[in-house]
């Protein structure tokens, strides 16, 4: 067996014995409300009152939202609703709390009209326009460190309320991205009570939170051990009532936790690496998954910053730093075998990503990428020590770069996966350390661009804008990442695009900004899947490619 194999499958093993998740927006809305997610044909009586789904702690514990990082949004999506939402038939986006909107003459500022008649819960009254700017002044907010808050701040001049259900939001310049953002495919616009706001301020405290007009209401939160949700005494305005009265997440950082409780009971649902899926299928459990491609795994430099984002003549924060030579990402993204960790890691069910963010279902696909793959990226060691050579090290002065351990999102397996690929890095001679960091320091250090020389294992389903401006520009989010020469000016372009039919030659110039630079090492894209006690749980449509991953969670269907 190669070294290399030898490594993924002793990670496989460490694993299983050891300690054990858009579519770009359109001008105008759908001429009628998209169809509500799917509600039960009559009276469901459960086998248990509240369900529990075991995930990961979220880093940085809070209730308030607008300090809340995008993929940590899913332990909200239960009780809020948004704007704009995602057809789970088509994938794209269609009315919600918004029924629909237009582009005004000035093409810069979108008209939206409201639902009316939806109320908020525990009585904070019915949902209007006046919700919508405090929304906005809420993530716009000084001290707001929500990963889509540089965004907010600098996209939208003002929201102005026409009427209770209307408003008109004033954009700063043409942005066609403006609906996404709006929308349930990415965070930040979770529709909640200005009222409540007015009187009780932002949460301070685990037990509090804002409240919103989703299936489920807010009950309880205790750090690093559960969120609890209870379903609403009336029908959410859509007319559907999930089938159970309570739903909670149990936070279990372990995989092994999590699958002792699926198989014990204490959990009926819990995201898991493949290889305990596995183990809890020949237990009678069984696999749920998302309805469209979208979770992700890839890893992301955090090194290459322009010290101007509007001048790149400006230069580099960095300078020195070994990951701004393309051909050293080049020659890191060589040294990996995919195939074996596809293998390891996910059972042969990733599909391989030739271009992160990008995918044949989405706008700016290039089959060139899918072409070049093999030269440009795949494996092939002798080349990468080649690679690395020409770039001036070897055996007298080797490579040294760093992975920092982070929770992946979506990817139970995620710390192995890095501990994989930094075995793969070490056969082609790369010194790599491998550092613990917490969620909340890192975060902060890489907003203050702090990173010189280093990777992160990522695994998102958000969609491609929110991945580009998040990980690799700082133009709309300073969370550092990696930038190369042209790169902000095409995503300048593309923002500004109003024309749905110029933005698809848009995004595909973006894309071989992105490929021809080796701006991360792509790995895959994989199913959304999430394993379930079929005794309890019967069905579960969701996305599986929204921010954070898991939603729709009043989809989840009681077995009879």
């Amino acid at each position: 067996m190669p070294n290399a194999a030898r490594r993924v499958t002793a990670v496989l093993v460490l694993t299983a014995c050891g300690a054990l998740t858009g579519c770009a927006g359109s001008t105008a809305a759908p001429a009628a409300p998209a169809a509500a997610p799917e509600a039960s044909a009559g009276p469901v009586q459960p086998k248990v009152n509240r369900l529990v789904m075991a995930l990961e702690p979220t880093p940085g514990e809070t209730n308030e939202l607008r300090m809340v990082s995008g993929t940590n949004i899913t332990v909200f999506r239960p009780m809020y609703d948004y704007p704009i939402s995602m057809d789970l038939k088509t994938g794209k986006l269609a009315p919600w709390l918004a029924t629909d909107w237009s582009l005004e003459a000035d093409n810069l500022s979108y008209r939206v009209k409201l639902k009316q008649g939806v109320q908020f819960h525990h009585g904070w009254g019915e949902f209007t326009a006046k919700d919508l700017v405090d929304m906005w002044k809420d993530i716009a907010s000084p001290g707001a460190l929500h990963g889509n808050t540089t965004y907010w701040r600098g996209a939208v001049a003002d929201v102005q309320v026409v009427n209770d259900y209307e408003v008109i939001y004033r954009l700063t310049k043409a942005d066609g991205q403006f609906l996404t953002a709006l929308s349930d495919t990415q965070a930040g616009m979770e529709v909640r009570s200005k009222a409540q706001f007015d009187k009780d301020g932002r949460p301070t405290k685990l037990s509090q939170a804002q409240d919103g007009t989703g299936p489920y209401q807010f009950v309880a939160r205790e750090q690093a051990a559960y969120m609890r949700f209870e379903r609403t005494a009336s029908p959410h305005w859509t007319g559907i009532r999930p089938d159970f009265p309570e739903f909670e997440f149990r936070f279990m950082k372990e995989p092994s936790t999590r699958l002792a409780a699926l198989l014990t009971g204490e959990a009926h649902m819990a995201a898991l690496p493949e290889d305990l899926m596995q183990q809890a299928n020949t237990r009678a459990m069984k696999t749920l998954r998302g309805v469209f491609p979208g979770t992700r795994a890839y890893v992301t430099p955090y090194c290459c910053y322009q010290k101007d984002d509007a001048n790149a003549a400006a230069g580099w924060v960095y300078p020195d730093s070994p990951l701004l030579d393309p051909k050293v990402r080049q020659a890191l993204n060589k040294a990996i075998n995919r195939d074996e960790m596809n293998k390891a890691f996910f059972g042969g069910k990733g599909e391989l990503m030739y271009n992160n963010h990008f995918h044949p279902s989405r706008d700016g696909w290039n089959p060139e990428w899918q072409a070049k793959f093999p030269a440009n990226y795949g494996y092939d060691l002798p080349a990468a020590k080649k690679l690395l050579e020409e770039a001036g090290y070897g055996p007298g002065k080797p490579l040294r770069t760093t992975i920092d351990l982070q929770p992946v999102a979506g990817i139970a397996a995620g710390n192995d996966i890095a501990e994989a690929i930094a075995g793969y890095w070490r056969a082609a001679g790369v010194t790599v350390d491998l550092v613990t960091i917490e969620a909340a320091e890192f975060t902060r250090l890489a907003r203050e661009l702090k990173y010189q020389n280093d990777w992160v294992v990522r695994g998102t389903g958000s969609n491609p804008w929110v991945g580009v401006t998040l990980h690799t520009s700082n133009l709309y989010n300073k969370n550092g990442g990696a930038g190369a020469a042209g790169l902000n000016d095409a995503l300048l372009k593309l923002t500004a695009a109003m024309d749905p039919t110029k933005r698809d030659d848009l995004w595909r110039n973006l894309g071989n900004v992105l490929f021809d630079n080796y701006l991360y090492v792509n790995l895959f894209w994989l199913p959304a899947e999430v394993e379930v006690n079929p005794a309890i749980v019967a069905g579960w449509s969701f996305p599986g490619s929204l921010t954070g991953t898991w939603s729709h969670f009043q989809n989840i269907k009681a077995a009879q």
